[in-house]
């Protein structure tokens, strides 16, 4: 009988570890704790320095107008001056079998562009969340092809901002997609008109 007891201590040890392990690879925890960010529109486009008086960007310009009459944030005179960014597309943020609300927003600046998770965000939460921009205008299913990833999501609450590639096309990629990579299952899409 003693022998038998001496086994059951590594055994419930090694219990106990394969149960962290579990918990710490599948973090359910996240599905019930909220990450808040709080970034601001400016904080996006604050590294943006003016261009060389030389270029042909430099030039004075006039923007054009914003997406379906929506408001131009700032004023634009001139590319050398500290002109504020125009929104280019928006849409609101559905949930895929979880919670989500919000506003998604393509956002320009002297031809740099901003995804921008509105304020109002509020996705739910979950383990190995990242920010896709699909080619397209809407998820249809399945793991998209052609994706843009603008990595891990910074929070499911609150206002913040992902900087989108040279190849991205406002033309183009037309829907946000956060996605869960650990269970590849897709948490919630915004179309952007």
């Amino acid at each position: 009988m003693a022998k038998l007891t001496r086994w059951k201590i590594p055994l419930a040890v090694g219990a106990l570890g394969v149960l962290v392990v579990a918990f710490l690879a599948f973090r359910p925890d996240k599905l019930f704790v909220d990450d808040t960010v709080d970034e601001s529109l400016e904080d996006a486009f604050a590294s943006i320095q003016p261009t060389d008086s030389n270029s042909p960007a430099a030039s004075p310009t006039t923007a054009p107008p914003a997406v379906d009459g929506g408001p131009v944030v700032g004023s634009t005179t001139s590319t050398t001056e500290n002109t504020g960014p125009r929104m280019v597309a928006t849409g609101p943020f559905s949930g895929i079998g979880h919670r989500a609300s919000g506003t998604a927003t393509v956002y320009e600046r002297d031809g740099r562009f901003v995804l921008r998770f509105e304020d109002d965000t509020d996705i739910q939460n979950g383990p190995d969340l990242y920010v896709w921009v699909l080619p397209t205008d809407a998820y249809t299913g399945g793991v998209p092809d052609g994706y843009l990833d603008l990595g891990k999501l910074k929070g499911n609450v609150g206002g913040q901002n992902y900087e989108l590639p040279p190849e991205f096309d406002p033309a183009v990629h037309r829907a946000v997609l956060v996605w869960c990579l650990r269970f590849d299952v897709p948490f919630a899409t915004a179309p952007l008109a």
